[in-house]
């Protein structure tokens, strides 16, 4: 009897034995059926998920969103239906069209400054807490340095001995001036001596000639001759030795003269040695200068790191004390790239502050860099706020009307401030930092006066009005779509729709001004709207590329 797996043993009735009936091999049961059905399914409804998923992101076309004439809808092609109705609109100007962006600011002091210390040693005194006002010049810190004033008054001494040693030397210049004043005089009394021997000379010349003459053979007076012979010879070696007296003189006169110049040079020197000495000492004032810390402007303490007694080391990266000027407050925006070249100092403000609902203030913005930050591809620009109440605003503009009569009669300091009357802002040519002089714009105080300051580091909404484009072609906002990260407008060309790129410039949520991206060769150009474009309004991605359309222009 066999046993295999693939027969089946059964009786056939009429022959009245056994037959075999052969099994299919391996055939699945009923359960490994549906299972193998129930995986099928799984995976075309995962295939279908992931295509739509791809279509929907823009990795796959949607030949219904891109308007392909072969495909199909639900049951027929589209082309069955004739031209799609759509809405268009055509390029316009407006002169009156000002795009506005809004940006979050962050309100900074008009002035901070962190003051560290610039030598090591205990600090010996703090003025000063946080939130106490401070004035100009005012010292904050003082740190105890008895090394440096102990270098200032050895250099104070060396200063003292210089001086002594240019006053000697001025003393040797006098006595080398009056040698040479001797010396000349010298020379002068030795070209005397030399003319009154010459002339003894000549005297003894003729007296010897005149014997000579009365010489005749007389032996007395012969010897009277030889006398005056001598005496001749006598009177000429006294006048060589007259001239050898004046050269000698004039020796002397030039030894003199070369000792005064020396002693000139000396006293050259000796002043550069006290000049010298004397910056070493300033040097050493400065070094014992940084012992203090002064306020560098009005302002108030923001912030304090030591005490009293504390050790601190020079070019230490933590200020030991912080301050401020809030009393004008900074509202700092940074501007995107694409909006950057339509600022300009018209551009108008409106500044809403997170913290103070009601608190606005209206104005042109005070400056702007002119240059876009590579690190976030934007441009600062800035606002600067009076902080402070009506009653003090008043204060201060008397107070500047004063410095302002004033002014042609004393020198200005570093707070004067000169005020556009009747304008409600502050113009300051020495108080204002940054390039551009600035203007500093007044919140809207309330009916009672009643303000509450503005707190650095907070934040603010800023609204820029920026330049109008009245010459340029706008669209409103909906007629521009995008799509895998690049932005489209649907034109109608022949009663066919065509995507074109464009590059967005300015974008308000209402109108928005666009260059459309045209190829030129290799390149990639863009270029501006000529007015007679038709563009689809809405509905965009449904229309798609390449399809029929019917126009119905619409006013906008």
């Amino acid at each position: 009897m066999n046993d295999s797996p693939d027969t089946d043993h059964r009786t056939d009735p009429t022959a009245g034995g056994p037959t075999h009936h052969a099994r299919p091999a391996h055939r699945p049961s009923g359960r490994t059926r549906r299972r193998l059905v129930g995986g099928a399914l799984v995976f075309v409804t995962l295939a279908g998920g992931v295509a739509a998923a791809a279509v929907l992101t823009g990795f796959l076309p949607n030949p219904i969103v891109a308007g392909d004439p072969k495909a199909t809808g639900l049951t027929e092609p589209r082309e069955a239906a004739g031209p799609l109705p759509v809405k268009v609109v055509t390029p316009k100007r407006d002169p009156n069209f000002r795009i506005s962006i809004r940006r979050v600011a962050v309100i900074e002091p008009y002035h901070q400054a962190g003051l560290r210390a610039r030598v090591s040693g205990v600090v010996r005194s703090v003025t000063k807490d946080i939130g106490d006002p401070v004035r100009a010049g005012e010292v904050l810190a003082e740190i105890d340095v008895p090394d440096l004033r102990q270098a200032v008054e050895q250099k104070d001494a060396i200063i003292h001995q210089r001086e002594k040693e240019l006053a000697a030397s001025r003393a040797d210049l006098a006595v080398a001036r009056s040698a040479v004043d001797a010396a000349t005089v010298a020379v002068k009394f030795k070209a005397i001596e030399v003319t009154r021997a010459r002339d003894l000379r000549t005297a003894r010349k003729l007296e010897l000639d005149q014997w000579a003459i009365l010489y005749r053979g007389d032996a007395a007076v012969k010897a009277r001759v030889d006398a005056a012979t001598l005496e001749y010879q006598a009177a000429d070696r006294a006048f060589e030795i007259s001239e050898v007296d004046v050269e000698k003189a004039r020796v002397e006169l030039t030894g003199k003269a070369a000792s005064l110049e020396k002693s000139a040079a000396d006293i050259e020197l000796k002043q550069a040695l006290v000049e010298v000495a004397r910056r070493d000492r300033d040097a050493a004032l400065v070094q014992l200068g940084y012992t203090r810390l002064h306020a560098p402007f009005d302002g108030v303490v923001v912030a304090r790191s030591t005490d009293p007694g504390r050790f601190v080391f020079g070019a230490s990266a933590e200020p030991l004390v912080t301050v401020a000027r809030t009393d004008l407050v900074t509202v700092a925006a940074k501007v995107p790239d694409s909006a950057a070249p339509f600022v300009s100092w018209d551009t108008e403000a409106l500044v809403e502050f997170a913290q103070l609902p009601g608190v606005t203030v209206r104005g042109r913005i005070t400056r702007y860099s002119h240059a876009i930050d590579p690190a976030d591809q934007t441009m600062r620009v800035e606002v600067d706020v009076y902080n402070g109440t009506q009653a003090e605003y008043r204060a201060m503009l008397a107070r500047s009307a004063v410095k302002s009569t004033l002014a042609p009669l004393i020198p200005l300091d570093s707070t004067a401030a000169v005020v556009a009357a009747g304008a409600g802002l502050i113009r300051s040519k020495a108080d204002h930092k940054g390039w551009h002089e600035g203007e500093a714009l007044t919140p809207d105080w309330g009916p009672d006066g009643h303000y509450r300051r503005i707190v650095a580091g907070t934040t603010a909404t800023v609204r820029l009005d920026l330049e109008k484009f009245g010459d340029s072609h706008l669209l409103p906002s909906g007629a521009v779509y995008g799509r895998a990260g690049q932005s489209y407008i649907l034109l109608v060309e022949n009663g066919v729709t065509r995507q074109v790129p464009v590059v967005v410039q300015m974008n308000d949520g209402r109108l928005v001004k666009v260059a459309l991206v045209v190829t030129s060769g290799s390149q990639q150009l863009l270029q501006e709207l000529s007015g007679t474009e038709v563009v689809v309004a809405t509905r965009q991605l449904e229309v798609g590329e390449g399809r029929k359309v019917a126009t119905v222009p619409e006013k906008w």
